[in-house]
């Protein structure tokens, strides 16, 4: 995600909880309620974003290491069936794009720190790619798979 992005929601959000408040305190019945109304919607899907935009994926042979501002965890890639990218829409029409991990048992997890905006630029097909690629070569082969001589794991 691009820090002009998150800078820019911040602003909007501040100038929202702190300005707005105060010009319409004398047309409202109080500038606190409509602060508090505010901040109740716009403080969890700021956090939301950053904590997504700035949290890591980290990948290793064993697994995906996923870091965010309050979460730690390690997904293993034999649980790990594919990785592939959603787009999202906010209520405004504005869409950004995530990276989700299909796991064998659970739901999809969202990857930290692989998002783009609604165009989907190349840095983020790249890494949706490579992380497809690294956890292919680096997952086992499923229990009792058959293999092909072909197949460069059956030798």
């Amino acid at each position: 995600m691009h820090l002009g992005l998150a800078v820019l929601t911040l602003t909007l959000g501040l100038i929202a909880l702190f300005v707005l408040p105060q010009a319409y305190a004398h047309t409202t019945g109080s500038g606190r309620t409509a602060t508090a109304v505010l901040a109740a919607i716009w403080l969890p899907g700021a956090f939301y974003t950053l904590n997504r935009a700035y949290g890591t994926t980290t990948l290793t042979p064993e697994g995906m290491r996923l870091r965010t501002a309050v979460s730690r965890r390690r997904i293993p890639w034999h649980t790990v069936t594919r990785i592939e990218a959603e787009r999202r829409t906010g209520r405004g029409g504005v869409s950004w794009w995530v990276a989700r991990a299909h796991l064998v048992h659970g739901r999809p997890v969202v990857l930290p720190g692989a998002l783009a905006d609604g165009r989907q630029d190349e840095a983020f097909r790249a890494s949706l790619e490579a992380l497809g690629r690294y956890g292919e070569r680096n997952r086992p082969p499923a229990e009792g798979a058959l293999t092909s001589p072909a197949d460069p794991r059956s030798a």
